[in-house]
């Protein structure tokens, strides 16, 4: 029997498939070299006076806000002036749902686990939200909430939605700076590569067949 009681996941490139792949093609569709993409992203997250990341994933700054804001950085790094109507969309418009994670989710609220999503958002237009609600027991989006990943009180927030202490929680996510916190906060974390790394290491922690 596992010493788990939920498992706990993240949204973009996990229960989707790689946004990296996506902004790789958003930049070839739009003409724009990647490595200009990457350090506009860049500038977006880190070190910019207007904190812009950060405040469009807690819910402070607008989608709209926000997407004026990054295609104006967008041409500062690249030359390229794309605009900012649908900007957010159409960056991950190639995203799809990984489903094998979907089964992965619904194997374990089988196997009598609760299940928590817990994503850092840009937007909630990018979610599948009827489906997410009715298949996790617990629903934490940054924006909804105010708080973000790596964040604790984030981690915390979600063991509480939960009802359990976080040595019971096994984390998923992508992002290294994410898990380490998860791992302070007391959870048991895997780093996410693919669904074919992820599943059989999760099926292991929960004892899931």
């Amino acid at each position: 029997m596992s010493r788990y009681e939920a498992l706990v996941i993240d949204f973009g490139g996990v229960m989707t498939t790689s946004l990296e792949n996506a902004m790789a093609a958003f930049a070839t569709a739009h003409g724009i070299e990647m490595q200009h993409l990457v350090r506009a992203a860049l500038s977006a997250y880190m070190g910019a006076e207007d904190d812009l990341v950060t405040g469009f994933e807690t819910g402070r700054i607008s989608e709209s806000d926000f997407s004026v804001a990054f295609a104006a950085r967008l041409k500062e790094y690249s030359g390229v002036d794309i605009g900012h109507d649908g900007l957010v969309p159409s960056l991950f418009e190639t995203l799809d749902l990984e489903e094998d994670m979907f089964e992965l989710v619904e194997r374990a609220k089988s196997g009598g686990y609760k299940a928590a999503l817990l994503s850092n958002s840009w937007g909630m237009g990018l979610y599948p939200i009827d489906r997410i609600r009715a298949l996790f027991d617990v629903v934490v989006i940054s924006g909804e909430v105010g708080l973000r990943k790596p964040d604790p009180d984030i981690f915390k927030l979600t063991v509480g939605e939960l009802g359990l202490e976080a040595e019971k929680c096994v984390f998923v996510d992508d992002h290294p700076g994410h898990l380490k916190a998860a791992q302070e906060a007391g959870m048991t974390t895997l780093l996410h590569k693919s669904p074919a790394q992820s599943i059989p290491e999760v099926e292991a922690l929960l004892g899931l067949t």
